[in-house]
C-alpha cells in the first residue's frame, strides 16, 4: 500500500461497510491480509468482525497476529478482552482492560467492560468503582451505566446505594429494563414478592420475550396450576427457533422449576438437561484436576501450619461462619440464627478468598470491622465456600463457632444441577463436575469440620423434623439465649439475595427431602460418580 492516508481511507471504507454487510467487508479484509498480512488495524478489525459472526477460533488467531506485529497494540488489546469475555475468560478479560486503563487508554467502553468482567468475577467492590469512573467519563450513556451499577451495589451489600442508581437510571429513562430488573430483584431479596412481581411484568410488558423478567415470575413463587399464564408464555417463548442461546438457558431452568412444582418431573428434568447443556458450553470448564490439587494442597498446608495460634484478644463479637455444599440449607440455618435480637449477618461475605493475605492481625482487625457495623453481639457469615479457609478462620478467630450444614449428598448434587447460579459456580451444570467438587468439600470437611472439631453439625433433614429442637441446640453452641423469633424465620425482614430466597420466606416444608426419588430414572450418571447404589 502506498501510505498511511491510503490504509485510512481503507479502513473508513471497510468500517462503514462492516455496518450494514459485516460477511463482506470480512471477506474484504481477509482479501486484504492475503497480500499485506502485517497490517494491525486490518487485522484488529476482521477480529471484530469474525467475533461478531460467531468465529471465536477466527477471531483469535488474527488477534495473535496482530500482537506478534505489535504486542501493546491497543485496538488488538480491547479486542482480545472483549473475545475473551465472549468466551467467559473474564479474568484475562479484565486483564486486558486493565491494562489499557493503566497506560492511557482511558475510556467508558473500557472503563465498562471492566466493571461487567469484575461483576462475572464476583469482585462486585471493583465493579463499583469501574462503573463509577464510566459514568463519570461519559454521563451521555447515564441510564444504562446506572442500572448496572445499581446491580453491582446491591451484589455487594449495599441496597441503598442500589437503590438510589436504580431510581436514577429511570428517572432518566422509565423504559430501562435493566433498572426496572434489579429494583425486582432488591424486592425479591425484602421479600417484598408483590412488589416484584409488578416490576417484573412492567419488564416483559415492554419487551414480551424477555426472559430474564419471566425466569424471576417463574423461579420467585411455586406454581399449582398447569394452565399458570406465565408458564404458558415462558413455554412458548422456548418454542421459538430464533429464541438466543442465553435466553433459553434462563428459562429452561425457570420452566423446569414450575415442572418440578406440578409434578412433572420428566417434563422438568428434560428443561433442566437442556438448560445445563446450554450454560455448560457458554461457560469455562471447570478443572476437575485443579480442583482436587487445591483440595490436596490446602490439606498439606494446614498440617505444616499446625500450632500456629493468634494472639488472644478480649471478645467484642462472636464470629459465626455457616460453611457446608451450596443447596444444603445453609440459608435456612442463616435466617434462624439471624431472627435472634442479638444477631446480625453480613450474607454471603468471601472475605478470605481474596487475593493477597495480610498477617493474622491485620485480617483479624480488618474482618472484624466488617462485621462491627452491624452493631450487633454475633455476626453471621453465611459463605458456604469458607469451608476451604477453616483452619485458617479458627486460628484468626480462636473465639468463632463454625455451623458445618449436612443435607443427603444426592439431594445436595441434584438441587445444585437445578439452579441457574448468576456468577462462578461452574462445577455445577454436570453431575461429575459436581461430584468432583463435592468430593474435595467432603475430605476439607472430613479433616477439619469432623467430630472433636468443635464444629457444630447441623443436618438439614434433622432440621426440618425437629425445627425447635435443633435450633435450641444451635443456639446454645452458639452462646445465645433462647428466642422463639428464631422459629419464625420466614418472617426475618432481613434481605435474602441467595437462590433460597423464596422458600426461606415460607415456613418449614420438608417436601425436598428425599427429591431426588422423582428423578431415579434420569440420575444414573449421578449415583455412579457419588458410588451410591440407590435404596
Amino acid at each position: 500500500m502506498s501510505g498511511a492516508t491510503d490504509l485510512q481511507q481503507l479502513l473508513t471504507g471497510l468500517t462503514q461497510l462492516a455496518r450494514h454487510r459485516p460477511d463482506v467487508a470480512l471477506r474484504q479484509a481477509e482479501a486484504l491480509l492475503g497480500q499485506f498480512p502485517r497490517l494491525v488495524p486490518v487485522r484488529c478489525l476482521a477480529a471484530h468482525l469474525a467475533r461478531r459472526s460467531g468465529d471465536l477460533d477466527g477471531a483469535q488467531r488474527h488477534l495473535e497476529a496482530a500482537l506478534a506485529e505489535d504486542p501493546e497494540a491497543a485496538p488488538a488489546l480491547a479486542e482480545k478482552g472483549v473475545l475473551a469475555a465472549a468466551r467467559s475468560d473474564y479474568v484475562e478479560a479484565a486483564r486486558c482492560f486493565r491494562w489499557l486503563i493503566g497506560h492511557g487508554h482511558r475510556n467508558a467502553d473500557l472503563l465498562f467492560n471492566l466493571a461487567l468482567a469484575e461483576e462475572q468475577l464476583g469482585r462486585f467492590d471493583r465493579a463499583v468503582d469501574a462503573y463509577r469512573d464510566a459514568l463519570a467519563t461519559d454521563p451521555d450513556n447515564s441510564p444504562a451505566v446506572r442500572a448496572r451499577l445499581g446491580g453491582a451495589l446491591a451484589a455487594s451489600g449495599d441496597d441503598q446505594g442500589a437503590r438510589i442508581e436504580l431510581g436514577a437510571a429511570l428517572a432518566e429513562d422509565p423504559e430501562c429494563l435493566e433498572a426496572l430488573t434489579g429494583l425486582g430483584m432488591l424486592a425479591l431479596a425484602a421479600g417484598d414478592m408483590e412488589d416484584a412481581v409488578r416490576l417484573f411484568r412492567q419488564c416483559v410488558a415492554l419487551r414480551p420475550d424477555f426472559a430474564e423478567a419471566w425466569q424471576q415470575l417463574l423461579e420467585s413463587r411455586k406454581l399449582a396450576d398447569g394452565q399458570d399464564p406465565d408458564l404458558e408464555a415462558a413455554r412458548a417463548l422456548l418454542a421459538r427457533h430464533d429464541l438466543p442461546p442465553e435466553s433459553r438457558e434462563r428459562l429452561g431452568f425457570a420452566v423446569g422449576k414450575a415442572c418440578d412444582d406440578l409434578g412433572l418431573y420428566d417434563e422438568a428434568f428434560e428443561h433442566f438437561r437442556e438448560a445445563n447443556a446450554l450454560k455448560r458450553r457458554r461457560l469455562p470448564a471447570f478443572d476437575r484436576d485443579a480442583w482436587t490439587a487445591e483440595c490436596a494442597r490446602r490439606l498439606e498446608s494446614a498440617e505444616d501450619d499446625r500450632g500456629r495460634r493468634a494472639r488472644r484478644h478480649p471478645v467484642t463479637i462472636v464470629p459465626i461462619f455457616i460453611v457446608g455444599m451450596p443447596r444444603s440449607g445453609t440459608t435456612l440455618v442463616d435466617q434462624i440464627l439471624t431472627s435472634h435480637p442479638e444477631v446480625a449477618g453480613v450474607g454471603e461475605l468471601p472475605f478470605f478468598d481474596r487475593d493477597g493475605r495480610p498477617e493474622d492481625e491485620a485480617l483479624r482487625a480488618d474482618y472484624l470491622g466488617h462485621l462491627s457495623a452491624t452493631g450487633a453481639r454475633a455476626v453471621t457469615n453465611k459463605y458456604p465456600a469458607n469451608f476451604r479457609h477453616l483452619p485458617l478462620i479458627r486460628r484468626v478467630f480462636p473465639e468463632a463457632r463454625v455451623v458445618h450444614v449436612v443435607r443427603d449428598p444426592i439431594d445436595t448434587c441434584l438441587s445444585i444441577y437445578f439452579q441457574d447460579f448468576p456468577t462462578g459456580n461452574f462445577y455445577a451444570n454436570d453431575f461429575s463436575d459436581i461430584v468432583s467438587y463435592y468430593h474435595g468439600y467432603e475430605a476439607l470437611t472430613d479433616a477439619w469440620a469432623g467430630r472433636g472439631s468443635g464444629t457444630f453439625e447441623v443436618r438439614y433433614e434433622s432440621l426440618l423434623a425437629d425445627l425447635e429442637g435443633t435450633s435450641r441446640r444451635l443456639l446454645a453452641y452458639c452462646g445465645l439465649t433462647w428466642a422463639s423469633e428464631c422459629l419464625e424465620f420466614h418472617k426475618n425482614p432481613r434481605p435474602v439475595t441467595t437462590l433460597s430466597r423464596w422458600q426461606v420466606r415460607q415456613p418449614i416444608f420438608s417436601t425436598s427431602v428425599g427429591r431426588w426419588r422423582h428423578y431415579r430414572a434420569h440420575l444414573g450418571p449421578l449415583f455412579e460418580a457419588l458410588g451410591i447404589a440407590p435404596d
